[in-house]
């Protein structure tokens, strides 16, 4: 009887964690098929196209898995400090301090290859991971909610960001005016690809990312302590755990994984910064959509991001394809993340109460 009642426990939170993504990725499909019915065009091959496009052949598909790289690391980002209890958007942010360290820090140091790499990827954790501390002394100072103070320092760190590459650390080699962007990382300084044309070292390392995370999470004491000192710090007290030190750490981590995603993208694809390359691509908000779909879980994250990529990467090749412009599959992703955000509102709204309670409490 008990072993019954578990598996129908089972299935009903496998339903109520599954359910929602499933419903939202299918009525995004279904509007974007109505889309390209009215442009009069055949939903089975557009969406052919697209599929071939993201996953068609080994370009395709490296094509994918690059675009995907950044993404998951975003989602990761939003994982550790949403499964903790923060409400933490600030993904952006970190993302793009992150990617501008690495490329001064890769271009401007006089080292062998490798510790340029090295030293990058550290200046990258260590300047997005202190900024999303920045919210956490928000909060913990001037009681600043985690929604509010993250996606507003977003807006601070891309306008910083823009005027240091358009007035401090130009290329002053670049000859087109238009191109507001660092100088070229040398070869040697780059994450080199797996195999010769294929995805850059940054995707297997964004892979083990993912694995520490779950490890992090799964097989450790942190996640439970984590998640008690974000929703419940009084028992945590009690329970010995320190909330604040949490509190710290979670931001941290989640820091350093949107820093890293941000250097994977400079070091491994761009080999520079160029302003609004992360503003505009929406790497963040594509990972909070993947951790949303995966319900905060890290291995789920990852194939979700994937996913997302191939939707982006799959779009342009569908516009070649036929007559249907690329906006239909960012229409498609807008409409995912309109869907999700009702959970995530939800999840916000709970975290809240439960923090609430405990203080009047």
């Amino acid at each position: 009887m008990n072993e019954n009642r578990n598996w129908k426990k089972t299935l009903g939170n496998l339903a109520d964690a599954l359910g929602q993504p499933l419903v939202a990725v299918l009525i995004s499909l279904f509007i974007g098929a109505v889309v390209i019915i009215i442009c009069g065009e055949n939903v089975f091959t557009a969406y052919g196209a697209m599929i071939r496009g993201a996953f068609g052949n080994s370009f395709y598909i490296n094509d994918t898995l690059k675009r995907a790289t950044p993404i998951i690391m975003g989602g990761l980002a939003v994982c550790i400090a949403w499964r903790s209890g923060y409400e933490a958007m600030g993904g952006e942010g970190q993302m793009i301090f992150g990617a501008l360290a690495s490329a001064l820090v890769a271009y401007y140091t006089p080292a062998p290859g490798i510790v340029r790499i090295l030293l990058a990827m550290a200046a990258a954790v260590t300047v997005a991971a202190l900024f999303s501390v920045l919210t956490g002394w928000l909060y913990e100072k001037f009681d600043v909610t985690f929604i509010i103070s993250t996606l507003m320092l977003n807006y601070v760190a891309n306008y910083i960001a823009s005027f240091m590459t358009n007035y401090v650390v130009k290329d002053p080699e670049g000859l087109d005016i238009n191109a507001v962007q660092t100088g070229k990382i040398a070869a040697e300084a780059r994450l080199p690809a797996i195999v010769k044309g294929s995805v850059h070292w940054g995707f297997i390392l964004a892979l083990i990312a993912v694995i520490l995370v779950y490890f992090l999470f799964k097989k450790t004491t942190f996640g439970y302590k984590s998640r008690m000192g974000g929703l419940n710090p009084r028992f945590a007290l009690y329970g010995g755990i320190n909330p604040r030190a949490m509190l710290y750490i979670v931001l941290l981590l989640s820091g350093a994984m949107a820093g890293l995603g941000g250097a994977f993208e400079v070091l491994g694809s761009k080999g520079r910064y160029i302003d609004q390359m992360i503003f505009t691509t929406g790497y963040a908000w594509s990972g909070m959509v993947a951790a949303l779909l995966a319900n905060f879980n890290p291995v789920g994250t990852a194939v979700a991001s994937i996913l997302l990529a191939g939707l982006s990467t799959g779009g342009s090749a569908m516009q070649r394809s036929t007559i249907i412009p690329v906006e239909v599959c960012n229409m498609i992703e807008g409409i995912i993340t309109l869907l999700m955000s009702v959970r995530l509102l939800r999840l916000a709204q709970r975290n809240r109460r439960i923090r609430k309670s405990v203080k009047e409490g």
